[in-house]
């Protein structure tokens, strides 16, 4: 049921109007819990809200019913901090929800963002998914003549600023995994401007995908690249299906665990809104750690339409063997001789990376690995562009 179906207009307090709680069965549904009401600006924001948001907030406003008895006009604000590992749900949970209390009912003044969940944490496991706008500063970019000392200043060309309730931006983004919500604000700023180069990236809306470290995130790719779907990718296909709703074009570029990310919302709104399109969101894959054939069958079914070739280096383990795209032996052994690579370290550039930073050449990555003084890898990056050349 939908947020107007659940709203008795002909009942009232003031100007706030009654919310109707679910007939079903629950402790929460006892004749002893109070009725709840709403007031109009609250009712008009939770309305505009995508599905998954929506949900969250339904979930908190009807535990509302049950609260202790208080002083009567006691204020009152919600403010849940579930730890993620107990409670899924909280992992997106975003809101303040303002109310008081009489007697017999509970009535919604305010519904907000929760401004102390957001924002860069010094313990990156306790970033939350959300949307967020991300600024770019100057018109330093990545490219394949660019120098060590130039490639260290790239954090700095993009800004996060405040998070969000909705895509606004023509371009949007999903990053991968192990990247607190610094790093994916200026990294998948570079991964936007490579996959739309055609474009001038002023800004564009992040969805951050929060790291949890390196075996949980693994965990969580798995378990969407098998289908068993994530809070994460529960909350994209809303954002999709939202986007969709309101008509405006947004261009995605998703890196490595965000390509799965999103091949698994999109199957999500096929199981929940069969036959709906989501022709209004566009595509690009960066070292996606998703399967490409399941991923271009699911685009197929709701008109999603891929904007470029995907952009995969061939030392890249992550869409090669973690997305099951390519496993001939020869494949595995090359891709494994990069592992450390990809797992990256404190002292080693990024550019060493055949999967951090869009993949622009093989010529490209081979003078990256020589700047960085990487002779033996960069070594085997010529062997294998020798091999093709000759093939």
């Amino acid at each position: 049921m939908n947020i107007p179906d659940r709203i008795l207009h002909e009942d009232k307090i003031g100007t706030a109007v009654r919310y109707q709680l679910p007939n079903r069965r629950h402790w929460l549904n006892k004749k002893s819990g109070r009725k709840i009401y709403i007031e109009p600006d609250p009712l008009q924001y939770v309305t505009n809200l995508n599905g998954y948001d929506q949900m969250q907030v339904c979930k908190s406003i009807e535990e509302l019913a049950s609260i202790p008895l208080p002083l009567d006009g006691a204020v009152n604000k919600q403010r849940p901090a579930f730890f993620k590992a107990k409670h899924a749900d909280a992992n997106a949970f975003r809101f303040l929800i303002k109310y008081r209390v009489t007697s017999e009912a509970v009535v919604i003044s305010e519904i907000c963002l929760n401004d102390t969940l957001f924002g860069v944490k010094d313990n990156s496991k306790d970033e939350r998914a959300c949307l967020y706008h991300v600024k770019k500063l100057d018109v330093t970019n990545f490219h394949s003549g660019v120098d060590l000392n130039t490639v260290a200043t790239l954090p700095n060309t993009w800004v996060l600023e405040d998070p969000v309730l909705e895509v606004k931006t023509k371009i949007a983004a999903v990053n991968g995994m192990l990247n607190d919500l610094r790093k994916a604000s200026w990294l998948m700023g570079i991964h936007a401007e490579h996959a739309y180069p055609q474009d001038e990236i002023k800004g564009y809306t992040l969805f951050h995908n929060p790291s949890e470290s390196a075996l949980p995130d693994f965990f969580e790719s798995v378990r969407d690249n098998l289908g068993f779907t994530t809070e994460n990718a529960k909350h994209l296909a809303e954002i999709l299906a939202d986007i969709q709703r309101k008509g405006q074009p947004v261009k995605w570029v998703v890196h490595s665990q965000g390509g799965i990310i999103f091949k698994q919302a999109v199957a999500h709104h096929i199981k929940k809104y069969p036959g709906q399109s989501l022709d209004k969101n566009s595509v690009v894959f960066h070292a996606g750690g998703n399967n490409k054939k399941e991923t271009e069958k699911l685009l197929g079914q709701v008109g999603i339409r891929k904007n470029a070739p995907d952009k995969d280096n061939p030392f890249d383990l992550v869409p090669h063997l973690a997305g099951r795209n390519d496993l001939y032996p020869a494949t595995i052994k090359r891709t494994l001789q990069f592992w450390k690579k990809v797992k990256g370290n404190e002292t080693a550039s990024v550019v060493e990376s055949p999967h951090t930073l869009p993949f622009i050449s093989l010529e490209a990555y081979h003078h990256f690995l020589t700047l960085a003084g990487d002779t033996k890898s960069a070594s085997r990056v010529e062997k294998y562009m020798k091999r093709l050349a000759n093939s």
